[in-house]
């Protein structure tokens, strides 16, 4: 191509996909194309070179017979090339030049230059050239029934389609079917019309969503609000692409969005009633438990008829925390679960709308992670519509400091979205670009953006002072028309209503506002529980909050369940190492010796045995991060041929879905977390591959998992499962930082233990109370019941679990079937079943099998007990004082892997010493010395430790373990 271009000069790289368009075209059909490039493509299949292929034909060729402008004079085929490839410049670069900000003042692509190629000077056209007529490529649709038009007609198009107030970015499709339709979309004459009632409907919307924000700032003057002005058009918006979802068959719309306009959303898109929002404004005690949170945080869903598709539709608008982005994943895994449930394989029933603010959307990491998920089977939701309510600004922060990109959109060309930038002040335009959005995710089933350009009338709240940082440009939002009012003057001079109609129309909803106002002042209290996001009606019912049941199951449900899980089809290519795992499964179930594996498989079939839904997602979790679990076998002769014997369980069974997530901890653990919000009866775990990697999730932990039902009233059943221990792997792939997840734990660490009664219902009120569970087990059983407790707790807890590395294959970390049988539960504490009685080590998890060694090897199993803390969060106070009681005489020593300043010592000692004050007693630490970071990378050192603290738990010297190896 390189000597065509050199040959002439009007053509360059950026044609390259124009020409092999008309190349794909030419091959199926050789008239389809224009005559000229018949003629070149022929000479190129001939084998002349791409610069002698092409000849100039003499001017004055005849007429094409058979088109529109058979009598019309064809103009040389290098002009007509030239007309061709600049009808394909405004297609590519149109909306560079686009007028997109209300303001006037900004360029909304920051590199605020007029690509050369779109003057027609570019390619040698001049004003001879303006009323000679073209015949149309078959690559556009302005010409409607037309096939010819004159230059100056077609570049008036042109401008208007592509540069008015609509910037269109779309030629970075690689999909010619999905190209074809968005030019299509907004190139054909009058696609962006409205109807008189149409405009009227949407003349009504500014209205509420203006009045809504002048009431607010009429009556609360200096409180914070997050309001609209300067963005009014995103309530019609946000309508527009429901009403024409909803006409699509779209029965449930999940809403992400940050603080901005965020009260009228929830006022006049869900529709919450106006007094329950006003109410948020008043000082008024809460009426439930909780903390709840700021008005401009608050979700809520609701079930209400759409009027304009007749359709009942659910809107839900998920909570958010001040982190801007953070709801992206949870709102993409509330609909993905809604899919699922549904038997919404394609998504046409449920779908996601993700609001962003410019600065946000391509300055936060968490956008690139969620969008990446669109594609990933186990995490698509066949598409997201994307509103970027783009002010232009990012609380003082212009945009040229704020993004490297062009747009603040560039981020959705990675992930071939088509992006729509318009004009916030053009409404009708608006609400075309929505159409098309709503049109092209039903179609396509794919993500969109819409780039809604607008500006923030007041500061980035209503008490800032914008004039400090941005004076000429609030300077000229001063002086800037409302939307409403300029609207409400163009249908007035359409005719399209009059006078009487546009005073009827505000008087109605300031008097709607004014009652709700006049509702709200006769309040005494507020509800928490009116704002929950993700309702579940009938589940806490029938239900006693204090009774827990038994979490054991059948022996022949387990024989059941191991066998399938060791066997495969006999037509299925097994890995000859993976024959022996399961060979091996067969086995321990004959020496009734199972493994960590065997007890997590036990707790996953028999779930879904009983019709519970069970999801593991994370990194490599199919197989294990450390080739323990193997859940997907792989046919070693049929490519992509796998084989899931949880999911071979029983024909009734529930659906186990196991899943490698993409490399990302934030957005798969979000996503996770919205999953489980949607039915309670089901199993949702996130895996680490290692439990530091968690830190990369650390907001999602902080203000969703750990504090969502306080903050929302939202329960989850969550899992995370940590792989956590120190085993010479370094400062990384040790610890899971289990004293962080201890630190935000809710409970108290002092108890009055005269007020405090140990009775039966004491471990269920302990766990309705608190805000997670945090639980180091050490034994396959009691993880087996430590997950199937979840599903038979009567209401819904998430669970931290510092989950094996080593014990995974450990000959001593072993469970006999007894222990998963009918009847049988987690235990809190494992208590020393031996004859000790002099010195009880309170122990927990790895470190417990290498004291046990070493008790052993020292032979003082008569004079040291060591009692396991399995569940350190709620704390067993009650099991706890037991333990302690059987050994008043004795020493007690805490003992743990992690330095002084992590693990669980700093959470676990003032709780003990609550128990154990009256007596005087104190508890002994038994571990390393706090340090910076989680561990060391030397061998040497990290053995060192080791042994130190076993000398230090087991009250010997160097000397006494010289022999020993754990």
């Amino acid at each position: 191509m390189s000597c065509l271009f050199q040959a002439e000069p009007f053509m360059n790289g950026t044609s390259s996909v124009y020409i092999e368009q008309m190349y794909d075209a030419w091959r199926k059909d050789p008239t389809s194309v224009h005559a000229s490039w018949n003629a070149y493509f022929q000479n190129v299949e001939r084998g002349l070179p791409p610069g002698q292929a092409y000849s100039a034909p003499p001017r004055g060729l005849p007429s094409v017979q058979g088109t529109a402008a058979a009598q019309l004079p064809l103009q040389s085929v290098d002009e007509h090339l030239k007309v061709q490839l600049l009808i394909r410049s405004y297609q590519t670069r149109g909306h560079n030049i686009a007028d997109l900000d209300p303001l006037g003042i900004n360029c909304v692509d920051l590199t605020d230059t007029t690509p050369p190629e779109l003057e027609p000077s570019f390619y040698g056209l001049t004003e001879a050239h303006m009323d000679r007529e073209y015949l149309l490529p078959m690559s556009t649709h302005i010409g409607g029934a037309h096939k010819s038009l004159k230059l100056r007609e077609i570049i008036s198009r042109l401008k208007k389609i592509y540069c008015s107030h609509t910037g269109v970015e779309y030629m970075h499709l690689t999909n010619y079917e999905q190209l074809e339709w968005v030019r299509q979309r907004f190139e054909e004459p009058r696609a962006a019309e409205l109807t008189h009632e149409q405009k009227k409907t949407l003349f009504k919307r500014l209205i509420r969503s203006t009045k809504f924000e002048e009431f607010l700032s009429k009556k609360w003057p200096s409180e914070k609000r997050f309001g609209l002005e300067g963005c009014e058009v995103l309530i019609p918006a946000v309508k527009q692409v429901i009403d024409a979802s909803s006409a699509a068959g779209v029965d449930s719309i999940v809403i992400g969005m940050p603080h901005r306009g965020r009260l009228n959303i929830l006022a006049n898109v869900c529709r919450q009633p106006l007094p329950k929002i006003l109410t948020q404004f008043s000082t008024l005690e809460p009426a439930d438990e909780g903390s709840g949170d700021v008005k401009y945080h608050l979700g809520v869903s609701i079930e209400r008829l759409n009027r304009v598709s007749q359709r009942k539709v659910k809107v839900a608008v998920v909570a958010n925390p001040s982190h801007l982005e953070a709801a992206d994943p949870v709102v993409l895994g509330k609909v993905r679960a809604e899919s699922f449930y549904g038997g919404d394989k394609n998504g046409d029933r449920s779908m996601a709308l993700l609001l962003h603010g410019d600065a946000a959307f391509c300055g936060q990491g968490i956008v690139m992670e969620t969008f990446n998920l669109n594609d990933l089977p186990a995490y698509t939701t066949r598409g997201t519509i994307h509103i970027v309510v783009n002010n232009q600004i990012g609380f003082t922060t212009d945009p040229r400091c704020s993004r490297s990109s062009p747009y603040c959109t560039d981020i959705g060309r990675a992930v071939g979205c088509p992006i729509f930038h318009v004009n916030g002040d053009q409404p009708e335009a608006v609400m075309h670009v929505c159409n098309v959005a709503a049109d092209w995710r039903r179609t396509f089933k794919k993500d969109v953006i819409i780039d809604l350009v607008c500006y923030r009338r007041y500061g980035h709240n209503e008490l800032d002072e914008p004039m400090f940082t941005q004076p000429l440009m609030y300077q000229r939002i001063k002086n800037t028309t409302q939307l409403l009012g300029a609207y409400q003057k163009q249908i007035l001079a359409e005719g399209v209503a009059n006078e009487q109609y546009v005073k009827d129309e505000v008087t109605k909803y300031n008097a709607l506002l004014e009652d709700a106002y006049d509702a709200a002042q006769k309040v005494t209290y507020v509800r928490h529980r009116d704002w929950l996001d993700s309702p579940w009606d009938d589940f806490f019912k029938t239900r006693d909050p204090l009774k827990i049941p038994a979490s054991g199951v059948s022996k022949e449900k387990i024989h059941h369940i191991i066998d399938k899980f060791s066997s495969v089809p006999s037509d299925f290519n097994l890995h000859r190492g993976l024959e022996r795992v399961l060979k091996g499964r067969q086995q321990m179930l004959k020496d009734n010796n199972l493994d960590w594996a065997v007890g997590e498989a036990l707790a996953f079939g028999s779930l879904l045995l009983e019709g519970t839904h069970v999801r593991l997602s994370g990194q490599d979790v199919e197989r294990g991060t450390f080739a323990h679990r193997h859940h997907v076998l792989h046919d070693q002769k049929v490519d992509q041929k796998t084989y899931n014997p949880l999911n071979d369980l029983s024909e009734k069974q529930a659906q186990y879905t196991v899943c490698n997530s993409s490399l990302s901890e934030y957005a798969i653990l979000g996503f996770e977390l919205g999953y489980s919000l949607v039915d309670p009866n089901s199993l949702v775990i996130w895996e680490a591959q290692f439990g530091d990697f968690a830190n990369n999730a650390q907001c999602i932990i902080d203000q969703f998992v750990s504090s969502g039902q306080s903050k929302w009233i939202r329960q989850t059943g969550l899992v995370m499962t940590l792989p956590h221990g120190y085993e010479g792997m370094g400062p990384e792939h040790t610890s899971a930082r289990l004293e962080r997840f201890l630190q935000m734990c809710n409970e108290d660490d002092e108890i009055d233990l005269k007020r405090v009664a140990f009775g039966p219902t004491f471990e269920a009120q302990q766990l309705h109370d608190t805000n997670w569970i945090v639980a180091n087990c050490t034994t396959p059983a009691n993880y087996f019941h430590l997950l199937r407790r979840q599903i038979t707790l009567p209401f819904r807890k998430p669970l931290i679990i510092m989950s094996p590395k080593s014990l995974l294959r450990h000959p001593l970390a072993r469970s006999p079937i007894e222990d998963f049988l009918t009847g049988t539960r987690f235990k809190r504490v494992i208590p020393e079943n031996g004859s000790a009685v002099n010195s009880p080590d309170q122990v927990e998890r790895k470190v417990y099998y290498e004291l046990f060694a070493a008790r052993k090897y020292l032979n003082l199993e008569s004079k040291i007990a060591l009692c396991r803390i399995e569940q350190i969060s709620p704390f067993p106070y009650d099991m706890i004082e037991k333990e302690c009681a059987k050994f008043k005489a004795a020493e007690l020593i805490w003992a743990q892997e992690e330095h002084k300043n992590m693990g669980a010592w700093g959470f676990v000692h003032p709780r003990f010493q609550c128990l154990l004050e009256k007596e005087g007693r104190l508890l002994k630490y038994a571990g390393r010395l706090p340090a910076a970071a989680a561990a060391t990378g030397n061998k040497f050192t990290h053995y060192a430790e080791q042994k130190d603290i076993l000398m230090q738990a087991l009250n010997v010297g160097k000397s006494d373990l010289a022999g020993f190896k754990s």
